[in-house]
């Protein structure tokens, strides 16, 4: 009877030592080669070509629909000036208490959300969807001509120049800028960069095209991302950075690891009360 007792005890700890090696394995199996680690969480590590680089070319975003445009016209001639500037400038918030001004006023131009007509006092509609704003300020100078003694200076800015972060960043939300001038690293840069557990190799671009909605896949780990089309933001883009797949698997298998656990531990208890009643 005792030797059948220590041939059970033998094969139990036996089985327990089975599933302790069977859990190391997996837990090295599951383990990520620096390497790996290294061409997932390194931005540019493949394809850099510094060459390519000097060679890109600035793409002027386009004027569409939606967009919100200050413009303001000028001329050398203060007397011509006063006919654009209550309509083409800055004004000021009235003074609180007789005091001095406010800060000033940028007033808009809307590009109509419907017909991407642009509608200017003096100047008439301009259909301004699809123009560039050297276009724009093109056409404004020939018909602001018509009024003006010399040529008039025009001078064109978004005031809604917007990008969308989404997913695995430190602060999703849509950010604003000054500039339409803005890549890619800079606009990540404005909301902190990509968060702990973002993927670096899956991050998906909308962004509104000639009327139509595009979707395409950045790679930050490629180096030719810096000579893509992408690079360069454009307004009321958004950007989605995915998580990884490691992420994902760590948080669907948090539960069932505790739960591995816990009856790991009540296998433990078992084990040790039937040794001390078999004492």
């Amino acid at each position: 009877m005792k030797q059948e007792f220590y041939l059970l005890m033998k094969k139990t700890v036996v089985e327990k030592l089975s599933f302790f090696i069977a859990g190391a394995i997996l837990l090295l199996a599951s383990c990520t080669s620096p390497e790996k680690l290294r061409k997932e969480m390194v931005y540019f590590n493949e394809g850099l070509d510094t060459a390519k680089l000097n060679q890109y070319m600035l793409v002027e975003p386009i004027i569409q629909k939606g967009d919100l445009l200050q413009i303001t016209i000028s001329s050398r001639s203060s007397s011509s000036n006063q006919l654009f500037s209550q309509n083409y400038s800055s004004g000021s918030l009235p003074s609180s208490g007789g005091g001095a001004p406010q800060s000033p006023v940028m007033s808009g131009h809307l590009v109509d959300i419907a017909t991407g007509e642009i509608k200017l006092p003096l100047l008439g509609v301009i259909q301004a969807d699809g123009m560039t704003k050297l276009q724009l300020e093109k056409e404004i100078i020939r018909r602001a001509s018509d009024y003006l003694k010399e040529d008039p200076i025009v001078n064109i800015r978004y005031m809604n120049f917007s990008v969308t972060f989404l997913g695995a960043v430190q602060s999703p939300g849509r950010k604003t800028f000054e500039s339409e001038r803005i890549n890619f690293l800079q606009a990540l840069g404005e909301v902190g960069g990509i968060a702990q557990g973002g993927s670096l190799k899956n991050i998906l671009l909308q962004r509104e095209q000639n009327g139509k909605r595009i979707w395409q896949y950045i790679d930050l780990t490629k180096g030719d991302f810096l000579n893509s089309p992408n690079y360069y933001l454009r307004q009321n883009d958004v950007i989605y950075v995915s998580p990884t797949k490691r992420q994902l698997q760590s948080a669907d298998q948090s539960f069932a690891r505790t739960a591995q656990i816990f009856s790991l531990g009540l296998s433990i208890i078992n084990l040790l009360v039937i040794l001390i009643t078999q004492l």
